[in-house]
């Protein structure tokens, strides 16, 4: 076994689907934390499971992707982006077992979205027509941090990077509407919108909007998310 906990990360997929793709920011941030990355790919719920086995914690990354608006009980309107089914069935696949076995998890942008709606929350289907919102599309470099959100006070998250003003990078077109049973809201972007999400009493479960694993080279405490996530995954393992 290794020596290093196992950290699963979702895989994404080009437009045509015929090719998995992954940012190197997301393997380079849990290795750098301490964990050995293993790429998921888009597998049937029984393959989900088997891989679940090998994991000690779990990300759920990002992508030019949305959550099926089906999962909230809404109908897509155009305003929806592409959808990529086989990838979010295996991401829920995944995330539900993580989080009724202990399995620690971090969602990031749309994986804090998926994090959401699996508990029972929905979503804005596009924040610029729903809301008149046009911020959180950031241009390039899309590394950089752009915006300030406030990290609350007392939560898991203001343990990992501190309460109060936060300098993120995050680019969305969709965003949490309402806010899942049981899930607190641990950080919000000055115009209200919900930009970190956990769930008390998990060993550790959050989901961020923004990207803390391409961030971190210009603000080291997103390190501390990956790092957090290890621990807990160490933590698991014992």
């Amino acid at each position: 076994m290794s020596a290093r906990p196992r950290i699963g990360i979702s895989l994404d997929a080009d437009e045509a689907k015929v090719r998995y793709e992954l940012k190197r920011t997301y393997v380079d941030a849990v290795l750098a934390a301490g964990g050995l990355p293993i790429l998921i790919p888009f597998v049937a719920p029984d393959h989900a499971d088997e891989y679940l086995t090998l994991l000690d914690g779990l990300v759920l990354s990002g992508g030019a992707f949305d959550v099926p608006p089906a999962l909230y009980g809404e109908e897509a309107r155009p305003v929806c982006g592409p959808l990529i089914p086989e990838r979010t069935d295996t991401e829920l696949r995944l995330l539900r077992a993580a989080l009724a076995g202990g399995t620690p998890v971090l969602g990031v942008c749309g994986g804090m979205q998926l994090l959401n709606v699996a508990l029972g929350g929905s979503l804005h289907q596009d924040v610029p027509t729903d809301l008149g919102i046009d911020l959180h599309q950031q241009p390039h470099p899309k590394d950089v941090p752009s915006h300030d959100v406030e990290v609350v006070a007392g939560t898991r998250l203001a343990a990992l990077v501190g309460a109060g003003a936060l300098r993120v990078n995050s680019t969305h077109h969709q965003a949490v509407k309402s806010v899942a049973p049981g899930l607190v809201v641990s950080a919000r972007a000055a115009d209200g919108l919900v930009e970190g999400i956990e769930l008390p009493g998990h060993p550790y479960a959050l989901g961020v909007q923004w990207h803390p694993e391409s961030a971190l080279r210009h603000v080291p405490r997103h390190a501390e998310l990956y790092r957090g996530l290890v621990r807990a995954a160490v933590e698991r393992r014992r």
